[in-house]
């Protein structure tokens, strides 16, 4: 129940974000994913289990077909491989995006995000008696945003590649498959 409240207050505040952002002067666009992450934390081998959760994001154009975009994500993951362990990641990038075909109803773009994250909860690095609970992060992928109307988009489908550095006291990095989907908000020349 209270992770329930804690997901349902962090889109509250995006949604206030969006809201202020709808005023800002510059072309941009903003926007709220649901996301599911195939992670394989363990080293050697697999290991794998899944977290879901949301990124809410900001872009600003800055050239034709570019723009900088801002992102905050949080993925939980509960009984992680059949134990009573969780994970809670926290992350907070930035970086390029480029989007094709722009003024058509589909849109594919990609785009290369770095930045850090943090894990919290029983299966997190620090509470596993390995160094830090904070790391590199790296998202590289792409999508296809479907036009609805002139201010609002679907985000049909978003595939990353999503690259964490946690201590795992073996090779210390975790190579992890996020998919996406959600909706977003243009402003300004943005509209279309």
């Amino acid at each position: 129940m209270r992770t329930t409240i804690r997901y349902f207050l962090i889109a509250l505040v995006m949604l206030a974000a969006v809201t202020a952002f709808a005023q800002f002067p510059i072309p941009s666009e903003a926007g709220l994913n649901y996301n599911y992450v195939h992670s394989n934390a363990p080293p050697a081998g697999c290991g794998c289990f899944t977290m879901q959760g949301a990124s809410g994001w900001a872009a600003f154009d800055f050239v034709h077909n570019f723009a900088l975009v801002g992102e905050i994500g949080m993925e939980r993951g509960a009984n992680i491989l059949g134990s009573s362990k969780d994970l809670m990641l926290v992350s907070y990038t930035a970086g390029p995006r480029y989007t094709w075909h722009r003024q058509s109803r589909f849109t594919p773009f990609g785009q290369a995000l770095i930045g850090g994250a943090h894990a919290s909860g029983s299966y997190a690095p620090a509470e596993n008696g390995l160094a830090g609970s904070n790391s590199f992060v790296m998202i590289i992928g792409g999508g296809v945003n479907v036009a609805l109307t002139k201010r609002f988009t679907l985000q049909a489908l978003q595939a990353d590649y999503y690259l964490t550095h946690f201590s795992n006291g073996t090779n210390n990095h975790q190579n992890n498959l996020r998919l996406g989907i959600g909706f977003s908000v243009s402003m300004g020349a943005n509209r279309r």
